[in-house]
């Protein structure tokens, strides 16, 4: 299986174009609001779209992506549980 944190941090940095190297990002890391990574919607969209391309999930549902887009570490093990 592959490191999914080393290959988040590469979505971060790569898809959304964050200016932060990837040490940066741990499993503590906040999704949104400026202690975090910042997001927002439209990056969580583009995200989203990254995780089914590499780790063939779809998360569709809103109510899911709510509780899975909290910290890194809360999307890790969303994508490990699921894979």
């Amino acid at each position: 299986m592959k490191d999914t944190l080393a290959v988040l941090r590469t979505l971060f940095i790569t898809k959304l174009k964050l200016k932060m190297s990837p040490g940066d990002i741990t499993e503590d890391t906040q999704i949104f609001g400026a202690d975090g990574l910042g997001l927002d919607s439209i990056d969580i969209l583009e995200l989203i779209v990254g995780i089914k391309k590499e780790f063939g999930i779809d998360i569709s549902d809103r109510k899911v992506a709510e509780k899975v887009f909290i910290t890194v570490g809360s999307v890790i093990q969303y994508i490990e549980s699921n894979t």
